[in-house]
């Protein structure tokens, strides 16, 4: 009877050890599952809001102010909507200095980013675009005391040479002759501070006593990021911008004329543009089909962003966002999705395209090797 007593009470302490196998198995690819579903989204709708980005600034040239307050002014009521009463309940005093500080980042980011984008090529943007990578490891050493393998330091200089020679060996042919040097650089700042506001995401989370409430952190921070657009609004008077400087007198005709373009297709600047030194004529007919394109892609490229770093990292989100390079040259090549807009990549953007897919799979390697580094200590 012991005996047979003795073989029970080991057969349910296997048994048991067994149910927390499975249980901790189970919480584990549910947790692996819900990153790699956020991760192929945030993939797919980067791609998305990247081509339809470069349309949208095609077809409306001349209404960067109009068209950065419309890309944030439409998510307030979208994610107030999702977040409900949670918008109050999370809107504690230092919770609400942290959605500011984001919504300044974000809001500088997309202030710059519609600027420069006007007259930065579709396949330009993509290269220039990974910058945010090593700018992203810089921040994470600093603010998150982050530890990163020498091979990963590599990789980010790899990835910088690979943007500098897409800059230096661009001969500017085809579509892509609209590319400016001076837009180009305000394109690459404008990462700054989506690499800061990406991090301090990360910050905020880790920090965060619960669940953070993805549509409540979007909520506000949209909220902040239209007070700094208005904030950011004389960076569009600067002499610097040539034919694209608006005088402060006329931001309110702006809004009048992007509105006219979008939603009735009339074409606003039709006389003396074009020819160089002068305005982008307007292309208002179709205008809207892009526009629209673009918020919806953007609204998802935010939320999964959110997602991957809650579940993920910031470097995470910037590393997947990485893998679009080849599906946004080939949507950038191809007429069908481009028009006229189409570029066929030349010479070097392929030799850029390789020195960075180089750079990205030295990082991933050191990535590893740190990995199990850490594992072994």
């Amino acid at each position: 009877m012991g005996g047979s007593n003795s073989e029970t009470n080991v057969g349910k302490k296997n048994h048991q050890e067994c149910d927390e196998n499975v249980q901790t198995w189970a919480a584990w690819l549910n947790r692996k599952g819900k990153l790699m579903f956020f991760t192929v989204c945030l993939l797919l709708s980067s791609v998305g809001n990247q081509v339809n980005f470069k349309r949208m600034t095609s077809a409306m040239p001349n209404y960067g102010w109009y068209l950065t307050q419309l890309s944030t002014f439409i998510y307030v009521p979208f994610f107030l909507v999702l977040a409900g009463t949670g918008v109050i309940e999370g809107a504690s005093r230092s919770m609400l200095k942290k959605f500011a500080i984001m919504g300044l980042f974000d809001g500088l980011s997309g202030t710059l980013m519609v600027l420069g984008g006007s007259h930065t090529g579709g396949t330009m943007q993509v290269l220039l675009s990974q910058c945010v990578i090593p700018m992203t490891i810089a921040l994470s050493v600093v603010c998150l005391s982050k530890e990163y393998h020498w091979l990963q330091y590599l990789g980010a200089g790899v990835i910088v040479a690979g943007i500098l020679a897409a800059q230096m060996l661009s001969t500017g042919g085809g579509a892509d002759s609209n590319n400016l040097m001076l837009f180009n650089i305000i394109f690459v700042v404008s990462m700054i501070p989506t690499a800061l506001s990406s991090v301090f995401k990360e910050i905020a989370f880790k920090d965060h006593d619960g669940d953070l409430d993805v549509n409540v952190l979007q909520f506000w921070v949209a909220i902040f990021q239209f007070l700094t657009n208005f904030i950011a609004t004389p960076i569009y008077t600067l002499k610097i911008l040539g034919p694209q400087q608006v005088p402060l007198s006329e931001m309110s005709n702006l809004l009048y004329e992007g509105t006219r373009c979008l939603f009735f297709l009339e074409d606003q600047v039709k006389d003396h543009c074009g020819l160089p030194g002068e305005r982008e004529c307007d292309h208002c007919t179709d205008a809207w089909v892009p526009v629209f394109s673009y918020l919806f892609f953007n609204m998802m490229f935010n939320v999964f962003t959110m997602l991957v770093i809650k579940h993920g990292s910031a470097a995470l989100s910037f590393l997947v966002a990485t893998l679009r390079m080849p599906l946004s040259s080939l949507a950038f090549s191809s007429t069908w999705i481009m028009g006229a807009e189409a570029v066929q990549p030349g010479l070097s953007d392929y030799v850029s395209l390789v020195v960075i897919i180089t750079g990205l799979v030295v990082y991933r390697y050191g990535a590893r090797l740190l990995k199990e580094q850490l594992r072994k200590r």
